[in-house]
């Protein structure tokens, strides 16, 4: 069973493995997607929130 300082650690990581990914798209992207940058912003947010 996990504790809940790991599911905090497992979901950041993910958190920024998204994050990564949506950057490599939005820089690829000659039209920037405002629905990638409105998700980007949340993630962004949520793993500052997890960093707390």
């Amino acid at each position: 069973m996990m504790t809940n300082y790991e599911k905090i650690h497992v979901a950041r990581r993910d958190l920024e493995k998204l994050r990564a990914e949506l950057i490599a798209s939005l820089g690829t992207q000659k039209d920037r997607d405002p629905d990638l940058l409105i998700l980007h912003e949340r993630v962004s947010k949520a793993i500052n929130a997890l960093s707390a």
